[in-house]
């Protein structure tokens, strides 16, 4: 005689499968923080993990740092023609928001993005981006670079 409960397959299965997400920590990009409620990590939603990722992929240079070696993570575009004064010509946004589109398109997570807009301020790049996710469900983010 066990102590522990015996479950039908059926249930089991069903519990794996609906406790198999991951869980990602919620990181404030404006305060550079992670966030805390109460003195406990606080964690993000289908959601917000998605928006999260795509904040750091756009404030990620590609191969700058080691431990996005040899994985493509990042912006290779934004970030090698900063400085050239192109952030206001039509080629080079069409060309970063095909970059944009085609990235964030390989994660498992997104089935397509729907609307990429960027906006140009003085020394300000503010990218819009609204992707729908495998679950039905639509999320946007604005990232400003």
């Amino acid at each position: 005689m066990s102590i522990f409960p015996q479950f039908k397959d059926e249930v089991l299965t069903a519990v794996k499968v609906e406790k198999a997400g991951t869980k990602e920590i919620l990181f404030d990009f404006k305060a550079k923080r992670v966030v805390l409620k109460d003195g406990k990590v606080v964690f993000a939603d289908k959601i917000k993990q998605v928006q999260q990722w795509i904040e750091l992929l756009i404030k990620t240079e590609t191969d700058k740092y080691r431990v996005y070696d040899e994985t493509d993570f990042g912006m290779t575009n934004l970030y090698a023609l900063r400085g050239h004064s192109l952030f206001e010509s039509p080629f080079f946004l069409m060309e970063l928001e095909r970059e944009i589109k085609e990235k964030i398109e390989n994660k498992d997570d997104v089935s397509s993005v729907t609307n990429i807009s960027t906006e140009y301020n003085f020394n300000q790049l503010l990218i819009t981006i609204t992707v729908e996710l495998t679950t039905g469900e639509t999320a946007s983010s604005e990232v400003k670079v």
